[in-house]
């Protein structure tokens, strides 16, 4: 018969669910599942046109990651042209934080941006945008493009920094502080149990 008392038993069972429930999520917003498509996870429009993005942290991981980074520090944003029109039009990336609630184009964006990049034609299809972020929280990248008639059109994609690893970390320590906790008094309930049976009588 286990030596668990009901009570680290219920303890026991709470890590569990707590494990199985937390670790797999944090799993998966920490990195995109290599069997996925990038394109699945991260591909936007721009107007009629696609463009797909590409996220990197090089200094952390050599996984990809898309919407959800778990860390602060340096990120490298690839925009993909998937439209070939796109690349012989002016392309414009303003990526700016977002302080109580979404920015949209309307705003006064310049008080919030962290990353410029001016209107530029890139041939080759690949917008490469890198930054240091040094603070956790909610972002935005407002991608623009200028059409051949002057007409300008932007997309905004939303991303998080920090947020989710931070709030999940804490749970999971403290899953481990308490599962800990527990196997430390199944121990010491099973050794006071060994010591009453190894007592002589009289």
């Amino acid at each position: 018969m286990s030596s668990l008392t009901p009570l680290a038993r219920l303890m026991s069972a709470a890590v569990l669910a707590a494990s199985v429930f937390l670790i797999p999520h944090a799993a998966n917003a920490i990195s995109m599942d290599k069997s996925s498509t990038i394109r699945d996870q991260c591909e936007i429009s721009i107007g009629p046109d696609l463009i797909g993005i590409v996220s990197y942290m090089p200094d952390r991981s050599r996984d990809r990651f898309c919407g959800e980074f778990p860390a602060t520090g340096r990120i490298i944003l690839t925009i993909d042209l998937i439209a070939e029109r796109l690349r012989e039009l002016p392309i414009e990336v303003r990526i700016v934080k977002e302080s109580g609630r979404p920015l949209s184009e309307e705003d006064d964006l310049g008080p919030a941006t962290v990353a410029y990049l001016p209107p530029r034609v890139y041939p080759g299809g690949a917008v490469p945008v890198e930054h240091v972020f040094d603070e956790a929280g909610d972002y935005a990248a407002f991608i623009s493009v200028t059409e051949s008639s002057g007409a300008r059109r932007t997309t905004r994609f939303a991303f998080t920094v920090g947020g989710f690893w931070q709030f999940y970390a804490t749970a999971m320590l403290a899953g481990v502080a308490l599962a800990g906790a527990v196997f430390a008094y199944w121990t010491h309930a099973g050794d006071r149990k060994g010591f009453r049976r190894a007592r002589p009588f009289g």
